[in-house]
């Protein structure tokens, strides 16, 4: 039985589809990180072999020939890296063929189906990758909490603190940010925060976290709030923009894709973020994936092995994984 094994490796949890090559999910896995930045190679083939063993678990009735792996990585961005990565996962000797790309492109790809777009996340990090008719790529931001991830969670955490900080000294307007941080960490004054800061208790995720906080003060008509999320969403459309102008796709009607955390807070940042994009592509199409990044892996496996992803086969992916849910935990 010749299948397809798909991944998406993400730095906390790994997604797994084994499917067949007309669109029937057999098995939907999941297990820890295979971020081989944080886990390295052998922490990725481990992973990797879990998820097998298991899948053999799974189809007890034949012992699969997996005629190809395909699998996204968050933060695999250079050819060099993808060889590096590639070739212990060759040597395991799993599937016929391996293929390794971001986990921008898969997905762009739970969204467009493995057609061409646009695709914007916004989780703790952020992010803008395209593909256009041509099958060239671009992308921008990505470049970590120090040096960007405008518009993600991050982001929007730790303008809330600047603006709470702003707030206790007059620079800016009240917020009821001020009362709901202070009861979101448990302190007793917005000063509290400087232990917090600097005392090494207030990392990258914990200000992330903060980012519902935010989407909640600007529910209730919070000023300084629905001004943050606006600015998250105008940055994170100009992400889209350099995307948009690097594949010349400005004239040309194409999907805008969303995903990561960031958009649960509402309309406002995925306003904000389709008012900047059309004024440099007008033809932009705000889109919602239709299927977790894991399936983008799984369509793109296809691609690859000349099979067209038609309604049909959309349709028996969609039904096949209704049936699979949840997850198998390894």
């Amino acid at each position: 039985m010749g299948l397809i094994v798909a991944l998406d490796a993400g730095g906390t949890r790994t997604d797994c589809l084994i499917g067949k090559t007309d669109g029937e999910i057999l098995a939907k896995l999941a297990a820890g990180p295979a971020n081989y930045h944080l886990v390295g190679i052998d922490g990725v083939t481990s992973t990797i072999r879990r998820l097998l063993r298991e899948a053999d678990k799974c189809l007890i009735h034949e012992k699969p020939t997996f005629e190809l792996m395909w699998m996204g990585i968050a933060g695999l961005d250079r050819p060099g890296e993808r060889e590096q990565l590639a070739a212990p996962i060759r040597d395991m000797q799993v599937a016929k063929r391996v293929v390794i790309d971001n986990d921008g492109v898969v997905a762009l790809a739970s969204g467009t189906m493995g057609g061409p777009g646009i695709v914007v996340i916004a989780g703790t990090g952020s992010l803008a990758f395209g593909v256009n008719e041509e099958g060239k790529r671009a992308r921008s931001g990505g470049w970590g909490y120090i040096l960007g991830d405008e518009g993600s969670a991050y982001y929007i955490g730790h303008k809330a603190l600047n603006a709470v900080t702003q707030a206790k000294d007059g620079r800016n307007k009240p917020t009821v940010l001020s009362q709901a941080i202070i009861s979101h960490f448990k302190i007793n004054s917005v000063d509290d925060l400087v232990g917090l800061a600097y005392g090494g208790r207030l990392g990258r995720i914990e200000i992330a976290n903060l980012s519902p906080i935010v989407a909640e003060a600007a529910d209730k008509g919070d000023e300084v709030a629905s001004e943050i999320l606006d600015l998250a969403g105008t940055e994170l459309g100009i992400a889209a923009c350099a995307v948009a102008k690097a594949l010349n796709m400005e004239d040309t009607r194409f999907p805008c894709v969303t995903t990561g955390g960031v958009f649960k807070s509402g309309r406002r940042v995925t306003d904000a973020l389709m008012r900047e994009l059309m004024k440099a592509a007008p033809g932009a199409i705000l889109t919602q994936p239709q299927f977790p990044p894991v399936a983008g892996a799984y369509f793109l496996a296809l691609q690859e092995l000349g099979v067209s992803v038609n309604e049909d086969v959309v349709e028996r992916v969609r039904r096949s994984l209704a049936r699979l849910e949840p997850s198998v935990g390894v």
